[in-house]
């Protein structure tokens, strides 16, 4: 599903944004209301997160020699538990991505989400689409040409996903999953009315579901539909209060409306659910920048780096700030020419907004020449509603100015 949009110092990013029980250390997961198995377990559990060591004590072979531990998967039943032997701690959406942390039998130690998957209820993500056209040429179903549509998805293969969702609702035109996911490729192609028009049908099936409200609202902010947007998530949220990604957006309403208090209080919110929610992050730094409380911005966006240091937008977002904050305080030149390179490494010198932020911090390092070749580069890489905007970094820098915020 569409989880959420996200704020950067150049506009809007949109990330995407569907029980067998098996024993475990010699105990199944049903034999745990046994008071002295659920305490025993506690301590292995402990012990095996404290210490790796501990899990190959168990297993009888080293934990890293097992294929399965640092590699992603792909969840391919929506719903699918994270558990505990105390509770189910999560659940997965249908095509949501996990990284292995270790590994028992068939079950997978999701790290960031705290719980056990079931292998069983995955597939690992670099041979997805491989299995997935396995299963389909063996068994051209409804379910598995939107399973393969999903492994598309994710490995943003957007135009043949849609196919597999086309024949997913030929075959079965009431699924709203299908809907939803269809719904979510358009998205991504920046097909707007296309994506509405699949969300909408998806609710018209289940009109009460949270997330095809939430994915809808996204593509009505995308269209500038902001009433029906706040409209949406309303709806959500009077379903699920705790939906974070929910107040995330409605924040992001409310900050396209500059309505800057509103969406503060929405970011807060979200990140009181989920204190490592790094997008309601930069959307909160965002909304801080906007109102000149700087020394805030820095502070989320530190924190959102610390997070996640290998995603690009956080650390894209700080380099901005310390190159182009009109507070002379809080430009740091040296730093934010380190953070705009690795921002640039991380997608490969390919993405116009972390090319026109390296453009201000050479400025601001007073590496006109180099800059003006990066914004130049930022400006012919930029979609259009960006490039006049760009352009104007781009005539600064060539008469020798710095970027100012």
């Amino acid at each position: 599903m569409i989880r959420e949009a996200v704020l950067s110092q150049n506009g809007w990013y949109a990330d995407l944004s569907t029980v067998v029980f098996a024993t475990v250390f010699g105990w199944d997961f049903r034999a745990m209301n046994n008071s002295v198995n659920r305490r025993l377990w506690r301590v292995l559990l402990c012990l095996l997160l404290a210490c790796p060591a501990a899990a190959e004590a168990f297993q009888g072979a080293p934990a890293a020699a097992d294929p399965r531990v640092g590699k992603r998967v792909l969840v391919i039943r929506h719903g699918a538990p994270l558990r505990t032997p105390d509770a189910t701690v999560s659940s997965a959406w249908l095509g949501e991505v996990f990284t292995v942390s270790l590994v028992n039998g068939e079950w997978l130690w999701i790290q960031e989400k705290g719980g056990w998957l079931w292998q069983q209820e995955t597939v690992l993500y670099d041979g997805a689409i491989e299995e997935l056209t396995a299963r389909v040429t063996e068994s051209p179903t409804a379910e598995n040409h939107h399973l393969r549509g999903v492994a598309l998805l994710a490995h943003k293969q957007y135009r043949k996903a849609i196919t597999d969702f086309n024949e997913s609702l030929r075959k079965a035109p009431k699924n709203s999953g299908a809907l939803n996911n269809r719904g979510k490729a358009h998205y991504l192609l920046g097909s707007h009315p296309a994506a509405i028009a699949d969300f909408t049908q998806a609710l018209a099936i289940e009109p009460t579901n949270v997330l095809y409200l939430n994915n809808r609202a996204l593509a009505y902010i995308e269209t500038a539909q902001f009433s029906l947007a706040l409209a949406d998530l309303q709806s959500a949220l009077k379903l699920v209060p705790d939906f974070a990604e929910a107040l995330n957006n409605r924040g992001i309403v409310h900050q396209r409306l500059q309505k800057t208090n509103e969406a503060v209080a929405d970011f807060t919110a979200a990140l009181k659910l989920n204190p490592k929610y790094v997008d309601a992050l930069g959307n909160r730094a965002f909304a801080y920048r906007r109102s000149g409380q700087y020394e805030n911005a820095l502070a989320d966006l530190e924190q959102a780096v610390q997070i996640s240091p290998l995603t690009y937008e956080a650390t894209n977002d700080l380099a901005w700030l310390l190159s182009t904050c009109p507070d002379q305080r809080y430009r740091q030149p040296e730093r934010a020419l380190q953070l705009a390179k690795a921002a640039c490494e991380m997608t490969q010198y390919q993405q116009w907004n972390t090319l026109d932020t390296l453009a201000a911090a050479l400025a601001e390092s007073g590496q006109f020449a180099e800059a003006s070749k990066w914004a130049a580069t930022a400006a012919e890489k930029a979609p259009e509603k960006e490039r006049a905007r760009l352009q104007g970094h781009l005539e600064q820098i060539v008469a020798g100015k710095q970027i100012r915020e």
